[in-house]
């Protein structure tokens, strides 16, 4: 590399198998048979995959660029960089339309300021013969 660092990039056909605990964690979310036959991939594959991430929370998983001529070459016809474009595009509608308001949250009033609108506050009153019998009624619980 220029900066002079010596980076070892790890290159893996498949992940690594993983221990049997942790195979069992992960295979008891039931999800996970859906989502490898979602991928195409074998379980046993997918499960690996997941606990390799678990082992190494700091991997970042790989982003790997395709030629045009090996992607034709695996049967897949390279997108054109329009279709690029408008794929880029319509993910960026979809993310504004996401953050816009969705129209179901009623809009919320503003609060009303009792203190600003003059007046005073009321004062309770106390009911001299209301505390008598509440200090009789304690009294006679405790008793």
């Amino acid at each position: 590399m220029s900066d002079g660092i010596d980076t070892e990039i790890e290159q893996l056909d498949a992940p690594p198998p993983i221990s049997a605990e942790l195979r069992a964690k992960i295979l008891a979310d039931p999800n996970v048979a859906k989502i490898a036959a979602e991928l195409e991939m074998s379980l046993d594959e997918f499960v690996n995959s997941v606990g390799y991430y678990l082992n190494n929370p700091g991997v970042e998983p790989a982003f790997l660029v395709v030629s045009d001529e090996n992607l034709r070459k695996m049967g897949v016809e390279p997108p054109t960089a329009e279709a690029i474009e408008a794929n880029v595009r319509a993910s960026v509608e979809a993310i504004k339309a996401g953050q816009a308001p969705s129209g179901f949250e009623a809009a919320r009033k503003k609060t009303v300021d009792l203190a600003a609108q003059g007046g005073e506050a009321v004062k309770p009153k106390a009911n001299p013969d209301l505390e008598d019998s509440l200090k009789k009624g304690r009294t006679n619980l405790k008793g």
